[in-house]
């Protein structure tokens, strides 16, 4: 969510495909953008599925990115 056109690209020193990203950095690097105003709770529902995409993942509880999805709908 947080970059800007990802690209897959090879490392040399081992043959598998990495993300690089062109510009913007990592959603958690930046500051919340002006325009949304102040953050909102979760509403129940949305909640619930931040946390099924959480478990679906593997993980116990959602991260940022999990509650981000949620959050936008």
């Amino acid at each position: 969510m947080g970059a800007i056109r990802p690209e897959l690209i090879r490392r040399k020193d081992a043959n598998v495909p990495v993300k690089i990203y062109a510009e913007g950095g990592e959603v958690w690097d930046k500051p919340r953008p002006e325009k949304l105003g102040k953050p909102k709770p979760l509403s129940p529902k949305r909640k619930a599925s931040a946390k099924a995409t959480a478990k679906a993942a593997g993980r116990p509880y959602p991260n940022l990115i999990d509650n981000m999805r949620a959050a936008k709908g």
